[in-house]
């Protein structure tokens, strides 16, 4: 059973409406899919200084503030997850990682300014997939914290 089926099921098993779309295989959901950028958002997964990780979901048009990601988390310093990390944390490779549904439950961080659309478009499991989901089941679903992740 691969990554996209068991968010497939968790999706359907949480009654949570979404809507796949196949795309081009990349890190860059944009250009592969047609869809604006203000529409998707990325899930980055970053590990604390203990090595736990934390996921920072943004706009797709938005890098994530370090600074403000440790204010938020309440952590001493931040760093980006190495792919095999990331992939460990969530179940899901970089590139495909949904907000949502990952192997085992991680702290989750979800920018304000994403918190602003009602549907998004996210990492579907795999990088030639992508989920739409509601911002609403997103943060109920993973009890995200909202706050500014945005750098600059």
């Amino acid at each position: 059973m691969g990554s996209l089926m068991n968010l497939t099921a968790f999706l359907v098993g949480n009654g949570i409406e979404f809507e796949f779309l196949k795309k081009k295989t990349t890190h860059h959901a944009a250009e592969a899919s047609g869809i604006s950028l203000n529409e998707i958002i990325k899930s980055i997964v970053f590990v604390d200084q203990d090595a736990r990780p934390l996921l920072a979901v943004v706009l797709a048009d938005t890098d994530v503030s370090r600074h403000k990601l440790e204010r938020c988390s309440g952590s001493k310093s931040v760093r980006l997850a190495s792919d095999v990390a990331a992939k460990a944390a969530t179940g899901y490779p970089t590139g495909g990682i949904p907000p949502v549904g990952h192997r085992r439950r991680i702290p989750v961080y979800i920018d304000r300014r994403v918190m602003r659309c009602d549907c998004v478009w996210c990492g579907g499991g795999a990088r030639s997939k992508l989920v739409k989901l509601r911002t609403s089941d997103i943060a109920r679903l993973t009890a995200a914290t909202t706050c500014d992740l945005a750098a600059g």
